[in-house]
């Protein structure tokens, strides 16, 4: 199954009759590989969610109730996104999100543990297995990189 690399429907391009130029649309990648963070309920407390990709280790950290202000719950130069959900809307309903990968960073191993206020509420380990697509059609950037998402659910 391709992720979520396609960002808008697109109509197939095809080469005009007489003509050996092919027109390209404009679709963009997605993320290389990401992991949900799935939980029954989201509570308020410090979360940390530490991730070790080809041995270099990344720490996220997020506070619920969230604050829209917030920077980054992860570094900038990590190539990694941690989704934080909902600060616009009532605080029981603020949640993590999904670890997100971009485009660049493609890790063959990936370890995550998911902190609340220090108690561990789950962690795995995985092997991503990347293919690479086109989805603006043959002979049309970008090539993306991608591999089948993950569900990491936490107690």
């Amino acid at each position: 199954m391709l992720r979520k690399i396609l960002l808008a429907t697109a109509l197939a391009s095809l080469p005009s009759a007489g003509c050996d130029s092919q027109a390209c649309t404009l679709i963009g990648c997605g993320s290389t590989f990401q992991i949900a963070l799935q939980r029954a309920a989201w509570t308020a407390g410090e979360y940390t969610v530490t991730v070790v990709a080809d041995g270099e280790t990344i720490e996220c950290a997020a506070t619920l109730p969230l604050q829209c202000d917030a920077p980054p719950a992860c570094p900038q130069s990590s190539q990694l996104i941690l989704g934080l959900e909902g600060c616009a809307l009532d605080p029981s309903q603020h949640k993590l999100g999904n670890l997100e990968f971009q485009q660049g960073r493609a890790p063959k191993s990936v370890a995550v543990q998911v902190l609340q206020d220090g108690a561990l509420l789950g962690e795995g380990q995985y092997s991503p297995n990347y293919s690479e697509s086109q989805p603006n059609g043959p002979d049309c950037e970008p090539t993306c990189v991608g591999a089948d998402g993950v569900t990491l659910t936490l107690k």
